[in-house]
């Protein structure tokens, strides 16, 4: 993978912070690519980018029918943050909008043995893919 933003037209932008070279030898180049655009030094170079390769990688990779999620596997995890005058903590819901239903779950039941060691309840949950069976054992579910 390149250091550099995939943009040809990047270098053309011509901002003060890509001029490189000395006195009568200068010339604008491409920024690098940000970590956070991965291939991109930012979001207008992915867009210009994207409108001009769009077609190219679609037909590429293909395009895709319509896709459903039914009832059943509807099941997500959510956490909310709970502030209450000088109570504050997170507060975790099984969570199947198909079915109505917005049921609160313990940390221990939201959050991996990983997560609960590290301390990362603040960004995350376990899988979706692992709230169905849950569900299941709280008999929300069949």
């Amino acid at each position: 993978m390149s250091e550099w933003c995939q943009n040809k037209e990047c270098c053309y932008k011509k901002n003060q912070n890509q001029i490189r070279g000395s006195k009568g030898n200068k010339y604008y180049q491409s920024n690098k690519a940000s970590g956070y655009y991965k291939h991109w030094c930012s979001m207008g170079c992915r867009d210009r980018w994207w409108q001009q390769h769009s077609n190219t990688c679609m037909n590429a990779v293909g395009t895709i029918d319509k896709q459903t999620v039914n009832v059943d596997n509807a099941w997500v995890f959510l956490a909310d943050y709970n502030y209450n005058g000088g109570d504050r903590h997170w507060i975790y819901y099984l969570v199947n909008k198909l079915m109505g239903v917005k049921q609160v779950i313990t940390e221990e039941q939201a959050l991996t043995p990983e997560q609960l060691r590290e301390g990362s309840a603040w960004y995350s949950t376990k899988p979706d893919s692992e709230a169905k069976p849950l569900a299941i054992e709280l008999g929300l579910a069949s």
